[in-house]
């Protein structure tokens, strides 16, 4: 159905709770069980003691899904997190060819919600929310979809930047809404905009508490959440019990200050090296702040398990793009190299071929279409959506009838990327430039293969080229059908 659009700066507490309320007054209750006396850990096993007999209880045995969706996170940094490789690598199916719809923050964010590339939705600015809600593109999110069916929704974290233009802003299809409106201390509480103390709490933290009570008060019910810490973003502001897990990390990758650059396009080959020591700093602090974030994971999985929900919950976890970090001379993101446009992307789930590293290219528009699989809906229902649902192949393990070919881009910077097989094509068609890697030959993605001549690397780039212009000007089943 159509969601009211809420103006911004109203009040923008949702009404569609569907016995979200009521669940959360079960909470309080089960919080008091202890007695007026009783100390807080008997407290908190009295609620989960209420939580996991709710969980016995629950009629509908639709799955759980959470999504984690960290900030500048890269695939380098995936086996720095040891709850993390432990509980959803090693119990999950890891992508080792996941991507960025677009490698930038709000845009890519905007992606996961609607299922859509850039080139669809156009937000084409970092200043994203504004943009969104102006579009109408609130109004059909993977948030509205799974209200509609029944499910109860919960946003904790980072939502889309810009959130600070309109603070007071409620998203539709969200039941709990704890969303960061600025980088550090700043949260919207459903609609309630107030400061907590990044002293005594940092805002991640401060952001899963939410979401563990959030999946206490839902366990009856099948529930939906995304999980959005700003780790490992820049201000980088660890607790002080990682503040110096890495102090040591040394940071030289193959491609850091890539010395020879002429088999770049034009505009690149003019740019300076970084500072090395810059680059490492920046690297120690992310792996510190992904730390944090491995251990708010182990408490969230922690209380799963405890309920009893973790065996039905499906789980994503992904980056809203990579990172440079003088790989190329290229700092930071929106560059169409794999350290760019390449992020981590696990999923874990019942029933889903644990354990193993698919080669599959999976981006973060699938998030939306699986998401609403699993919930027993049918993605294209109302619109259909640019990505495609994983489930089927989550479950078999067998990816033989999945995309062949994959877009990433940005069409405000003016370049597309084409991956297919071991093949990598960028063109650069704001500059007139394009570069073709071999990555099975080249995967650091410093030696692109002729531009011209006869031969094999002329066929493949003239192909690449004819594919890539088609998915970039296309979208929902006439995008997906270009990719197979």
């Amino acid at each position: 159905m159509p969601h009211r659009s809420t103006p911004f700066g109203s009040v923008t507490r949702r009404n569609l709770l569907l016995g979200a309320g009521g669940a959360l007054g079960l909470g309080l209750a089960a919080a008091c069980t202890g007695g007026a006396g009783a100390s807080a850990a008997a407290r908190r096993a009295a609620r989960r003691r209420t939580a996991r007999q709710r969980v016995a209880q629950r009629s509908d045995p639709r799955p759980n899904v959470l999504w984690v969706i960290t900030d500048d996170a890269t695939r380098r940094s995936l086996p720095t997190m040891p709850y993390v490789m432990d509980q959803l690598v090693g119990q999950g199916v890891n992508f080792t060819n996941g991507y960025a719809a677009v490698p930038w923050c709000g845009p890519a964010r905007a992606s996961m919600l609607t299922g859509m590339y850039l080139h669809n939705h156009h937000c084409d600015t970092n200043t994203t929310l504004p943009a969104f809600v102006h579009k109408g593109l609130d109004q059909d999110t993977v948030a509205t979809r799974m209200a509609d069916a029944g499910y109860v929704n919960g946003y904790f974290g980072k939502y889309l930047n810009g959130h600070a233009r309109h603070p007071e802003y409620v998203a539709p299809g969200w039941h709990r809404w704890v969303a960061l409106v600025d980088a550090e201390s700043q949260f919207n509480v459903d609609g309630k905009v107030s400061e907590i103390d990044t002293h005594v709490e940092l805002a991640d933290r401060y952001s899963v508490n939410h979401c563990k009570e959030f999946v206490l008060d839902q366990a009856h019910t099948p529930w939906f959440a995304v999980f959005a810490p700003s780790a490992p973003h820049d201000p980088y502001h660890p607790s002080a019990e990682h503040a110096h897990d890495f102090d040591d990390v040394s940071w030289h990758p193959p491609a850091f200050n890539e010395k020879d650059m002429s088999d770049k396009a034009a505009f690149l080959r003019s740019h300076s090296p970084q500072d090395q020591h810059k680059m490492r700093r920046i690297w120690e602090g992310k792996l510190e702040e992904l730390r944090d974030v491995d251990d708010e994971l182990r408490d969230l999985m922690g209380l799963l398990a405890d309920t009893g929900q973790l065996d039905n919950t499906v789980i994503m976890m992904v980056s809203d793009n990579g990172y440079l970090l003088g790989e190329h001379r290229l700092f930071q993101k929106k560059q169409p190299y794999e350290e760019s446009t390449g992020i981590p992307f696990v999923v874990r789930g019942p029933g889903f071929a644990a354990g193993t590293s698919p080669k599959a290219l999976v981006s973060q528009v699938d998030l939306m279409p699986t998401t609403l699989a699993a919930a027993g809906l049918d993605p294209d229902a109302h619109r259909a959506l640019d990505g495609r649902s994983m489930l089927e192949n989550l479950r078999s393990g067998d990816w033989s009838n999945w995309r062949r070919r994959l877009l990433s881009e940005d069409p405000k910077a003016g370049w597309a990327q084409l991956r297919e097989g071991d093949l990598a094509y960028i063109d650069y068609y704001s500059h007139h430039a394009t570069e073709l890697y071999d990555l099975s030959r080249d995967p650091y993605e410093m030696r692109a293969l002729p531009a011209s001549g006869p031969g094999r690397d002329a066929t493949e780039r003239a192909r690449a080229q004819r594919r890539l212009d088609a998915l970039r000007r296309a979208g929902g089943l006439k995008l997906r059908a270009l990719e197979t």
